[in-house]
């Protein structure tokens, strides 16, 4: 869950972003650029906090039975 928040904040601080240019350049451009580029932002923020929470095996020991 908190993956997935992480991920939306990311995805609307681009959009915000985009919106406070178009202002500036009289253009949708920067909102879609902004949008498609927070979009994958946003997932890659929120695989990294999903996997920082999540954490890793218990002192690797997966990794040595293998």
């Amino acid at each position: 869950m908190v993956g997935i928040v992480a991920g939306a904040v990311v995805l609307l601080g681009f959009i915000g972003l985009g919106i406070v240019l178009t202002s500036r350049v009289d253009s949708p451009v920067p909102v879609v650029v902004l949008a498609l580029g927070g979009v994958y932002a946003g997932w890659l923020v929120g695989v990294i906090v999903y996997g920082a929470i999540r954490g890793g095996t218990a002192g690797g020991q997966e990794a040595r039975e293998r």
